[in-house]
């Protein structure tokens, strides 16, 4: 039987590593996904967006008129439209007083 000595492949496969190195560090380009992704938070705070927020809020006020409004509703509501529309002011705040 033959015994097998892990420090042969550890040895293989630092050296594999070390060889293909230079590749691996290259800078790749994300433009594609970065541009999906911005599209898509315009999508979020566009025209749509804003007009959906504004008829729920006026469903909000007819269901407080009539006495039918729960609040828990009203604040999930409330603040959906506020994470929707403050996101980046939320993260530009995270983000700079991460940074300094």
């Amino acid at each position: 039987m033959t015994e097998r000595n892990p420090g042969i492949a550890l040895a293989a496969a630092a050296t594999l590593s070390i060889a293909l190195l230079p590749l691996a560090v290259h800078a790749q380009d994300i433009a594609p996904i970065t541009g999906t992704l911005n599209a898509i938070f315009s999508f979020l705070q566009g025209t749509m967006s804003r007009t959906l927020a504004g008829i729920s809020v006026a469903c909000l006020g007819i269901l407080a008129m009539t006495g039918r409004m729960r609040w828990v509703w009203a604040g999930s509501i409330i603040g959906g439209i506020v994470l929707v529309f403050g996101a980046a002011s939320i993260v530009s705040f995270f983000t700079t007083s991460a940074g300094s």
